[in-house]
């Protein structure tokens, strides 16, 4: 008995050509700068009614072949690298957006009836954690983080992770393909219809009723957090080679002198207008490592004379050598150094040195517990669930982005928030300032290619809340590992049955 066969419901040749022309156009809105949050729904739905509706070697082929040219087109400038190089990663990630696809073709026609439409979604799960896994870039691509604007919806994170949403995107592709190869006849599959339209509006009712029913925190602290331009400071580091001269080395330290008398001044200032919390973007603090001490004594100062915390982000260079330490050294309004952390997952390619495997534990404070990380860590789910684990309340973030990733980068440190129950404070260099509520509210929110102040100022509560996905992680996405090896399995003994 053979497999199968898809009934594809659609007249062959230039019609299912043009399927795949609207799944192409449809996926440049899909990822990467240009999102529009509807278009990967129907995107994939419609690059799987294709690759259904051919014959096995040709669906595959072409389908794979837009996914990647589209993929190359939709993440220019975002990936930072160039040609050969730049061809594969964002190759990569077309390819692992399809392979789901690829997954579905092979496995669907053994299995049979609806419940082979779950073959789509929990492939495209599995891929979705091995990527944010093995991933030099974490979770970069993955097409929870479309979702941004709809609050209901994306509050599922703080039970599933990003799994939650990429299953729901990849089940609606097959439920509806389903449904298509049916002709929509409703005494066929009204009743499965209706099962999936009831799951999806219960995933919003309950987002929506978590966001109604959390009650607002009845005390905040102010948090201002501040860019300064780092100007011929960032320049003349790069003098600091093997070879440098004495002459050279004073200009540098003059230099970053000036910059640091512009971020002092301003935390006091920020200070005196009722700052609890100071924070300062992404490597602004730029200081030779014999200076460092002297900065770290003057941050004590200032914290203990306003009372405040200092979270000082410093790029520490070491004259003749090219790589920097990134680190976030936070001191405490008694003025002890309550942690240094260095950032813990350096961009491929960068000359920052990566030291520390975890975030720092938080700490408990009278105004809530704070932890924090910078930057690039947040796109690695798996590193930041220590602050969910833990209770933190507050994560603060100093980071520093280029136009191109602004602000979808900002948008996924968001979702760091809702997963892990706490509110996230990231003040950005060269892109989007945000603070955001453990439910992913905006606070406060400063662009700064639009302002020539570059501070954000915001009222953080000072308690979140624990999440499901705080205590078991990823447990929903290797459940759907798991079921993805069964149903491979079950369709093998199908084949044989046949």
């Amino acid at each position: 008995m053979t497999p199968r066969r898809f009934d594809s419901a659609l007249p062959s040749g230039p019609a299912s050509w043009a399927l795949l022309a609207l799944a192409a156009l449809l996926l440049c809105f899909s990822n990467g700068r240009s999102v529009v949050s509807i278009a990967p729904w129907w995107a994939l739905t419609l690059l799987l009614r294709f690759v259904r509706g051919r014959r096995l070697f040709t669906g595959i082929a072409a389908g794979l072949a837009v996914t990647i040219l589209v993929n190359l087109l939709v993440w220019r400038g975002m990936i930072p690298v160039h040609g050969r190089l730049y061809v594969m990663i964002a190759g990569s990630i077309g390819l692992f957006f399809f392979l789901p696809l690829v997954v579905d073709r092979l496995l669907t026609p053994r299995i049979g009836g609806f419940g082979a439409t779950f073959v789509l979604p929990i492939a495209a799960v599995t891929c979705d954690l091995l990527v944010t896994l093995l991933s030099p870039y974490g979770s970069w691509g993955s097409l929870a983080y479309t979702q941004f604007d709809n609050l209901p919806l994306i509050q599922i994170v703080s039970v599933t992770g990003n799994a939650g949403i990429v299953f729901l995107i990849a089940w609606f592709a097959a439920v509806v393909n389903w449904a298509w190869e049916q002709r929509f006849v409703w005494t066929r599959v009204g009743f499965e219809v209706t099962v999936f339209v009831a799951v999806l509006s219960l995933v919003l009712l309950l987002g929506g009723v978590r966001l109604s029913l959390r009650p607002r925190s009845p005390s905040t602290v102010r948090v201002a957090c501040l860019t300064a331009r780092t100007g011929e400071a960032a320049h003349l580091l790069q003098l600091l080679k093997p070879d440098f001269k004495p002459a050279e080395l004073k200009l540098v330290r003059t230099a970053t002198a000036a910059l640091h008398d512009t971020l002092f001044q301003r935390s006091e200032r920020e200070a005196r207008a009722g700052a609890r919390i100071i924070v300062w973007s992404e490597a602004n603090g730029l200081v030779l490592k014999q200076d460092e001490p002297a900065l770290i004594i003057r941050a004590r100062e200032l914290a203990t004379r306003t009372k405040t915390w200092l979270f000082l982000a410093l790029a520490t260079a070491t004259p003749g050598s090219p790589r920097y330490e990134n680190q976030l050294v936070v001191v405490d309004p008694e003025g002890l150094l309550q942690f240094r952390y260095h950032k813990a997952r350096p961009v491929p390619g960068d000359l920052e040195m990566g030291a520390d495997r975890a975030i720092p534990k938080p700490i408990a404070t009278r105004v809530g517990r704070l932890t924090g990380a910078i930057c690039f860590d947040l796109d690695f789910p798996q590193l930041i669930r220590k602050a969910g684990w833990l209770g933190a309340d507050i994560l603060i973030a100093p980071s520093s982005d280029w136009q191109e990733i602004d602000p979808m980068h900002t948008r996924m440190a968001m979702f760091r928030g809702i997963e892990n129950g706490c509110a996230v404070v990231r003040q950005t260099n060269l892109g989007l300032s945000l603070a955001t509520d453990c439910q992913g509210r905006t606070l406060a929110a400063a662009d700064y290619f639009a302002a020539s102040d570059h501070r954000m100022v915001a009222q953080v509560p000072t308690r979140g809340s624990r999440t499901l996905y705080g205590r078991v992680g990823d447990l929903f996405a290797w459940l759907c590992v798991l079921a993805l090896a069964v149903l491979a399995m079950l369709s093998q003994g199908l084949r044989r049955l046949w």
